[in-house]
């Protein structure tokens, strides 16, 4: 009958049944679970409905913000970080105080908006500056808007000879060279300019079987063509043939003439000097067009096509900028640099890029309609990117956004904005200042709020119970020798992560903190003496707050604090319910820490309430 006693009262409440059935339904005698029993139905008598679990009222805990205006604040010209309730002179310089600017503001200023803010960022209120003050600040401001860009894949390029526009002189006969006209590298020539002449014997009789066939009676138009084909195969050119035709005799040296306009770039002969059949005599290279030899990362390959454009800018020619589109994107991957090689051609009519130039390369793709803001208005933080709004009014706050690509001074808002909402381009550091610095004295303020004087509502202050229920679970476990199950008390090693966002710039924060350490001790304790050493750390961590924060409350719940008595001071404690010392850590003397009589204190202990998730029984085991 116990049992099922107590089955039905824990499921009246609201508090798991199935974990609270597994701890006490191992020993139904045990005089300790009936008086438990009956204390746990003491304190939920009068409830009219069931509630929610613990672990519910932690997945939807939110915190309830005061809908009155928070009490004018003081302070000091000179010290602002002095911060006073009431009218007066600041005890350092003794200057009159005046009223804390925006510390009265409406914080329902930006309430429309359903933004969830970030970490860090989520207690800063909207500030209110004065038009003037905008005004001379140098306060911009713009609006959200879509526009067209893509992802940006910046390189480097070096110029390089066009090779399709190389003309490579080269003998076909054997000969000697005669009037060479150009005499070094660098020299210009035009098409159908003389470049040499050739003394070769083996000229003189195709040049006179050439002329006999134009001279004949016949003409015979076969024969004239086979010899012409001969001249050919010697590279006679059809402007010699011609000049031969006229003269009408055998010429002794050939002339040879350009066939493109370019600049010899490379010369191999000199005059007088022998060349043999196939030998290079010069080459002429056209720079009109030149290549330009781009370095891209493999990981970029992929996204670059042959329509893709770029925007090619060199730096050492005062920033001249052209665009050209992709020519060639070659197959191999270089192992060292692990870079490809992407083939651009620019035009180069005046000659000033030359071989070896550098260049910046830009390609865009992906180009398409993107929610976007100059990258000038993003601010950045420990938490992430966020923006300056522009709330109308003279109201600004920050707004937390995530981004994407950032190409051409915009980035991409991926959330955070929407379209047309107002954000501050220029001054936006003097209004993040401002902001920051308002919330520095509010943040001041709670860091200086003893634990007595600290507000905390029926939710809050049922998560902070439940960091003091886990420490009654590892108690009870160990003192009936049994070992704990982790995920029983993970929803209390998540407390200090949900509360962290309200309470961080509080004194509860190094509670949640420690108590969230030890916590995470006791989940990975295998042996007896670490589950005692994180008990320990958990009652030590929760110190401060049940003895300072609200001792009374505690009291009240049956709570008693215990300690070994080793002297100096030292000895581990543990939490328990009940007067008479159960020791979780063995034999030996303990002593009970008294709870402090705190009769003035200001702040009431927060009333049950018909959520059950929001009140907790202090018990020696753990629901989920």
């Amino acid at each position: 009958m116990p049992n099922k006693l107590i089955a039905a009262l824990v499921l009246v409440t609201g508090i798991g049944v199935a974990l609270f059935s597994q701890l006490y339904a191992r020993e139904e005698s045990d005089l300790k679970e009936q008086l438990f029993a009956k204390r746990l139905t003491t304190d939920r008598t009068g409830h009219e409905e069931q509630g929610e679990t613990i672990k519910t009222a932690l997945l939807q805990v939110k915190s309830t913000k005061s809908g009155k205006k928070a009490a004018q604040k003081y302070t000091c010209p000179m010290h602002p970080h002095y911060i006073a309730n009431e009218m007066g002179n600041c005890p350092i310089c003794g200057m009159e105080l005046v009223p804390l600017a925006g510390d009265n503001e409406d914080a329902s200023a930006s309430s429309g908006d359903t933004q969830s803010p970030p970490a860090g960022l989520h207690q800063r209120k909207s500030i209110l500056i004065a038009a003037e003050t905008i005004q001379n600040m140098g306060v911009r401001t713009a609006k959200v808007e879509k526009t067209a860009f893509g992802r940006q894949i910046r390189a480097y390029g070096i110029v390089k000879e066009n090779e399709k526009l190389q003309q490579v002189v080269s003998n076909r006969l054997d000969g000697w060279i005669e009037e060479l006209k150009v005499l070094a590298v660098g020299d210009p020539v035009k098409k159908g300019t003389l470049l040499y002449k050739i003394y070769s014997p083996e000229l003189f009789v195709s040049q006179r079987d050439y002329l006999s066939t134009i001279k004949g009676r016949g003409r015979d138009s076969s024969r004239k063509r086979a010899i012409t084909q001969r001249l050919r195969s010697y590279g006679v050119q059809t402007k010699a043939l011609r000049l031969l035709a006229r003269k009408g005799k055998v010429m002794m040296k050939m002339p040879f003439y350009a066939q493109s306009s370019g600049v010899i770039s490379e010369l191999s002969v000199a005059p007088g000097s022998f060349v043999k059949r196939g030998a290079m005599i010069a080459m002429i290279q056209d720079y009109s067009r030149v290549w330009l030899m781009v370095s891209i990362a493999e990981q970029d390959l992929g996204f670059l096509t042959k329509r893709s454009t770029a925007q090619v800018t060199f730096p050492t020619l005062k920033g001249r900028t052209t665009t050209a589109r992709i020519d060639y994107i070659y197959p191999t991957v270089d192992a060292a640099s692990r870079t490809g090689q992407v083939r651009l051609v620019i035009d180069n009519k005046d000659g000033r890029l030359r071989p070896g130039t550098y260049a910046d390369v830009v390609f865009n793709v992906g180009t398409r309609q993107k929610l976007a803001v100059p990258t000038e208005s993003l601010l950045r933080s420990e938490t992430g990117r966020y923006v300056i709004m522009a709330t109308g009014e003279g109201r600004f706050e920050p707004r937390n956004v995530k981004t994407g690509l950032t190409a051409q001074g915009l980035t991409e808002i991926v959330k955070g904005l929407k379209k047309d909402d107002d954000i501050v381009v220029s001054g936006q550091f003097l209004l993040d200042s401002e902001s920051a610095l308002r919330e520095s004295f509010r943040k001041l303020q709670r860091l200086q709020t003893p634990l007595p004087l600290l507000e905390l509502d029926d939710k809050q202050m049922a998560m902070v119970d439940h960091l003091v229920d886990a420490a009654l679970y590892i108690h009870e476990n160990l003192r009936k020798g049994r070992g704990i199950e982790a995920k029983f008390i993970q929803p209390a090693h998540e407390i200090r992560n949900l509360m962290w966002a309200d309470f961080r710039h509080t004194q509860l924060a190094p509670v949640l903190s420690a108590a969230q350490k030890a916590i995470g001790k006791a989940q990975k304790a295998r042996s007896k003496s670490r589950l005692r050493t994180a008990l320990n750390d958990l009652v030590k961590g929760l110190r401060p707050w049940l003895l300072e924060g609200r001792p009374g409350y505690y009291k009240s719940k049956g709570l008693t604090l215990f300690k070994e008595d080793r002297g100096k001071g030292r000895g581990r404690m543990w939490v328990q319910l009940g007067d008479k010392p159960l020791n979780p850590y063995g034999k030996g003397k303990v002593k009970q820490i008294a709870w402090p009589n705190r009769s003035k204190n200001p702040v009431a202990v927060p009333k049950p309430s018909t959520d059950q998730g929001a009140n907790m029984a202090m018990r020696g085991s753990h629901a989920q």
